[in-house]
């Protein structure tokens, strides 16, 4: 009782309610579903280190997390960027130690000083009776995980290890990409894989469930990764019906040339006016061409740029090629090989239509395209 004789509940219990309540509560907090659980810690700290190794120009090395410990492999240009990159990825997460959730030791014995590939390029590519595994990868231990989806996803098939290491990759979850892009492959009848730098593009032909397992792995890739799904359902390009009855997959160039003339036929690429540079409003067109030019540049394939007769032929002339640079150069960037693209310009020089009108000035400043044989 107090003075006024009233009844007051005992608080020393409460006070011990109230700490186990607390204890509880942090316990729950550290299991449960969010990024500080500790469940989730390795997989938090891995993101959060790759972050900050790509920040700090690092993006080529992998990470690993057991706990709290990280471990780096891969290839730097210069002894000083081991200790670069160790830094920063011990201070990912904050100062680290087992109560604060960061980084607390980094191994980095697995990184060393080599050769670095630019552009950086890797491919799994389907044959007859075997898979090719070719191109770069940043480390042995990425090899083998590779290696070790190939031969999960394929093991009735001759499996040739043509890959090498090397220093480059575009982000610390290229070997992800890499076994992702493996696994899909084997889904389908034929086709391939290709990272060039961070433009994924899978090739080739399947059944829906197949495709459907391709654009949920790849549709939408992690930064700074994008994709280019180029990839027939039973033989029908469904995103582009202009193309239906056409055989990329094993047609000849004759097959390819009609496929890219099809797409011209109804579309135009637009350009700034005098200049090279492509217009937004053409991106769906070049996104088409460059699907038909992942499925034929086994051929080599040539962008003609031309124009009107208006102004100086020498102006022409490097204005057409330039604008068939640009183009060319986009298809690249979508991860068409390089060495099968050539870019010339014609000028006004191959007329289509006559100049003497603005209908027949239009029709003259064009893209061709034009498919050789093998190279």
């Amino acid at each position: 009782m107090n003075d006024d004789g009233n009844d007051i509940a005992p608080t020393r219990p409460l006070m011990l309610f109230g700490g186990f309540g607390a204890a509880v509560a942090v316990l729950l907090g550290m299991l449960g579903p969010h990024d500080g659980a500790v469940w989730r810690l390795p997989q938090v700290l891995e993101s959060r280190a790759a972050t900050a190794l790509m920040a700090a120009g690092y993006p080529g090395l992998d990470v690993q997390a057991n706990g709290q410990r990280l471990t780096l492999r891969g290839i730097v240009e210069e002894e000083r960027h081991i200790a670069a990159a160790r830094r920063a990825a011990l201070s990912a997460a904050g100062a680290g130690g087992p109560w604060a959730g960061g980084v607390t030791h980094v191994d980095a014995t697995g990184v060393s000083v080599g050769a670095f590939e630019r552009p950086y390029a890797w491919s799994a590519r389907r044959e007859p009776g075997r898979l090719v595994l070719s191109g770069a990868t940043p480390s042995d231990a990425s090899k083998t995980v590779i290696l070790a989806q190939a031969a999960e996803s394929f093991p009735s098939v001759e499996r040739i290890d043509e890959m090498r290491v090397a220093g480059g990759a575009p982000s610390p979850e290229f070997t992800d990409m890499a076994r992702d892009a493996v696994r899909v492959l084997a889904g389908l009848n034929s086709g391939e894989a290709r990272v060039v730098d961070a433009q994924i593009a899978i090739i080739g032909d399947g059944g829906q469930a197949a495709v459907d397992a391709v654009r949920a792995a790849f549709e939408t890739p992690p930064s700074p990764f994008r994709s280019r799904i180029a990839v027939t359902i039973d033989g029908l390009d469904v995103d582009h019906p202009e193309l239906q009855g056409l055989n990329l997959a094993n047609g000849d160039a004759g097959t390819c040339a009609r496929a890219f003339g099809r797409l011209m036929e109804s579309n135009v690429i637009n350009f700034a006016s005098g200049s090279a540079a492509i217009d937004p409003s053409s991106r769906q067109v070049l996104d088409a061409l460059a699907s038909v030019a992942l499925r034929c540049d086994r051929f080599s394939i040539e962008v003609a740029g031309h124009t009107d007769n208006q102004g100086s032929r020498e102006v022409n002339m490097d204005l057409s090629r330039q604008r068939a640079d640009a183009v060319a150069a986009y298809l690249a960037g979508q991860g068409v090989a390089r060495s099968r693209l050539s870019a010339r310009g014609f000028g006004p020089d191959r007329p289509r239509a006559n100049n003497a009108t603005e209908a027949g000035q239009a029709a003259n400043r064009r893209i061709e395209f034009n498919v050789g044989g093998e190279p």
